[in-house]
């Protein structure tokens, strides 16, 4: 007796019909009672009786039933427990982003790390910074690399600083300031501004007011996003301009400009978030490998940690 004689057995029991348990297991209908009848001469019993519209368990067929089932269990249990001593055993990291961080962060450290441990997998999820913090609490992913972490984070997680980003100006294409090569900060002072969600970009819109009031004023929120995709395109369509950093141009709006501003510029952190004291040493070579990431993306910067 095989686990295939079982496999099919059971199936069969299920269909209680050849040519539909045959379809199920992929495999010819001579086959499968082939296999039975090979089944039931081992046993030296009749499992099924063969009926007009069908099959049906015989009493011994019912019990062994049972105990196919239960034998089936106890394999995929036994493979299951053998695979954790395999060598090639892989382990899984879960890692949220915002779409900037991809290619300027998490991609040179995927490199780095998969050629460290090449048996680890890092499964990636983008999600909203509001989202990753809430994966964080319900140990759905196991490092945010979310942009600007609002202040609060620091009470509850480990905060590391991967680098500090200039803020840019963002405005459409047809805008009186769009041509310049830089332009003052001030210089937006009587313009609507585009902001964020609070809920999807915690103390995104307090950075913004904070580097405006270093300016002198205090912009005013006309329009709120929930993505960084959606920021150029509100822009584009003429709603209002905003501050963004710098990597936020990789997903700029064909009608939408980001304008360097000059100094002195504000700027905001682009920060990884984990659970505290974590501790698995493959997560900790993966958040040094996106900090290598983030101070070969900003030659000449250090990246500074915080904890």
């Amino acid at each position: 007796m095989e686990l295939r004689h079982l496999r099919y057995f059971v199936t069969v029991a299920a269909e209680l019909n050849i040519s539909r348990a045959s379809a199920r297991l992929r495999i010819s209908q001579p086959a499968v009672s082939r296999q039975l009848r090979d089944l039931e001469e081992e046993l030296r019993v009749a499992l099924f009786v063969r009926e007009k519209h069908g099959l049906k368990l015989t009493p011994a067929g019912q019990s062994f039933l049972a105990h196919a089932h239960d034998l089936l269990r106890r394999s995929s249990d036994a493979v299951k427990q053998m695979a954790a001593f395999s060598e090639q055993a892989r382990e899984t990291l879960t890692v949220g982003y915002i779409a900037p961080a991809l290619s300027s962060i998490l991609a040179p450290a995927l490199r780095s790390f998969s050629e460290a441990h090449p048996h680890a997998e890092v499964a990636l999820r983008e999600m909203t910074p509001g989202e990753q913090v809430k994966a964080l609490r319900a140990d759905r992913i196991d490092l945010a690399l979310l942009g600007n972490p609002c202040p609060e984070l620091d009470r509850e997680f480990t905060v590391t600083v991967l680098t500090r980003i200039p803020f840019q100006a963002v405005l459409p294409d047809n805008h009186l300031l769009a041509l310049r090569k830089r332009i003052a900060l001030s210089e937006l002072e009587d313009e609507p501004f585009i902001g964020f969600s609070e809920e999807s970009f915690p103390g995104r819109n307090d950075a913004i007011c904070s580097g405006c009031q270093a300016a002198g004023f205090t912009p005013r929120f006309r329009h709120y996003v929930e993505n960084l995709t959606a920021l150029p395109a509100l822009v584009a369509a003429g709603k209002g301009v905003t501050l963004a950093p710098a990597e936020v141009s990789q997903l700029a709006h064909p009608r939408a400009v980001f304008v360097p501003l000059a100094p002195p510029v504000p700027s905001v952190v682009s920060a990884a978030v984990q659970r505290k004291d974590d501790p698995n040493p493959l997560l900790d070579h993966l958040l040094d490998c996106c900090r290598n990431g983030a101070a070969s993306a900003k030659p000449g910067r250090k990246s500074v940690a915080r904890r």
